[in-house]
């Protein structure tokens, strides 16, 4: 996609000046071990094969969000074993601490935990893998479509910059017992967002002394991100469109209805943004949640409490969509222009891919970037409490088809600064005064962050 040329030769010359200093270090400091450097201090600038042709010990630096527990138990202690010759260290940081978490510290990360964005295309922070997929001869129609076809377009013009690695789960979970008291047929698989919505009614309400809830809005934008045009800031020009957006209508229409059901809403907006599905339906107060699957979670709550749960797909739109379910392009995985040994980097990185480790991933819980049956069909499988999933839908999780995600303009967290529904229909106004004052505070946002460009 086509960047901005200022901002391409700031990040340039920026970058140039963090390898730089790098170089121009203290020559009476002597050489310390680090990621791009050999105890022994030798630097580790290719792997090569040794003469009886084994790989040559290198050292790669990941940068991930996570602790170091979760680093080494996800990471670390896989590739090690794998490959005996890579060191895998760490450095914890999220994609807007970088500055302060990795360039300050002239740290040059060989992989990244994280997903392609405009921030970091701006400071030519991503290699592009196409050679090294061509070198490895790596399958790339093995992952997730709906994302890889995000990445793809989301990539500098004719590369492709990341990969997934896992992704987001989510369906419709339920209580049965909630549905048993009130005597009402239990959620069943590819129910519409208006029929769960209207499954609620019959299950809100007081029953043995205990008010329940029958369904929860799921987070905020969830059941937009089903639809493969959902934006409300146009990705060219950068504009609001939220009045517009005739589904972002119908997603308040819903949100208005599921509130309105006598017993089923919030007395503020703060409390509606807190209170979240998963813990309302642990606490048994809740009949159906529409959210992440968490699906680890509520078997550990049911070992405790005897919790009873359950899962169907998530509602779709109905109506003519296409019944996809939500989808956001999740973590990935990148290999940094600052490397120093790409390939190794990249060598890590088809093993973090591979049907082996993706089984491992599965098996913990998460929905691997392989859409391989057998790979998915893991899921959970090595969790503590599998025995209280083994009869779950977990089909209902791991068969979903996600869709695709669209490109969104990187001025749009700015441009909906301050754009809030949740108080409207809090305070019962109508949807078209909400989706104006929304579009009202929009422009005026826009006309400002834009004018500065």
């Amino acid at each position: 996609m086509e960047k901005s040329k200022v901002a391409r030769l700031i990040s340039i010359l920026f970058l140039g000046a963090i390898i730089l200093l790098a170089a121009c270090s203290d020559g009476n400091e002597e050489p310390k071990a680090d990621a791009s450097t050999n105890t022994d201090g030798a630097s580790n600038n290719e792997t090569v094969n040794n003469e009886d042709g084994e790989l040559e010990p290198v050292t790669l630096l990941m940068v991930t969000h996570w602790g170091d527990e979760q680093f080494e138990f996800t990471f670390k202690e896989h590739l090690e074993e794998k490959y005996p010759h890579i060191t895998l260290e760490h450095v914890q940081s999220g994609s807007g601490e970088l500055e302060e978490n990795v360039f300050a510290k002239d740290l040059k990360p060989d992989i990244m935990m994280t997903s392609v964005s405009d921030y970091l295309l701006d400071i030519d922070l991503l290699l592009d893998l196409n050679p090294l997929i061509e070198q490895f001869n790596f399958d790339i129609n093995r992952l997730e479509p709906g994302i890889m076809g995000y990445l793809e377009e989301m990539s500098n013009d004719g590369e492709l910059n990341g990969l997934p690695f896992i992704r987001p789960e989510y369906a419709l979970v339920y209580n049965p017992d909630i549905f048993d008291a009130f005597g009402v047929p239990y959620p069943t698989d590819d129910m519409t967002w208006d029929e769960v919505i209207d499954l609620a009614y019959e299950v809100t309400g007081e029953r043995n002394g205990i008010e329940y809830r029958g369904l929860h809005s799921g987070s905020y934008f969830d059941m937009m991100t089903q639809l493969e045009d959902n934006l409300t800031v146009d990705a060219e020009t950068h504009e609001p469109i939220i009045d517009q957006n005739e589904e972002y209508r119908i997603h308040l229409q819903r949100m208005e209805e599921i509130l309105s059901i006598p017993g089923n809403g919030f007395e503020t907006a703060e409390e509606w943004k807190d209170t979240r599905g998963v813990d309302l339906l642990r606490d048994g107060e809740l009949a159906m949640a529409p959210e992440r699957a968490f699906a680890g979670a509520y078997a550990d709550r049911a070992a405790e409490t005897g919790l009873n749960f359950d899962f169907v797909t998530y509602p779709s739109w109905g109506d003519g969509y296409e019944s996809y379910g939500p989808n956001i392009p999740g973590n990935g995985l990148v290999v940094t222009t600052l490397s120093e040994h790409p390939e190794e980097a990249f060598r890590a990185i088809e093993y973090f891919l591979s049907d082996e480790y993706q089984s491992w991933q599965a098996g913990q819980g998460n929905l691997p970037a392989v859409i391989s049956d057998e790979v998915r069909g893991n899921f959970m499988k090595d969790h503590a409490h599998y025995d209280l999933l083994e009869d779950k839908n977990l089909a209902a999780i791991t068969n979903a088809v996600a869709a695709p995600i669209p490109i969104r303009s990187p001025f749009e967290a700015q441009v909906l600064e301050g754009t809030n529904f949740r108080e409207g229909l809090i305070e019962g106004k109508d949807v078209n005064t909400i989706l104006r004052e929304m579009q009202d505070q929009a422009e005026g946002n826009a006309k400002e962050i834009l004018g500065k460009q």
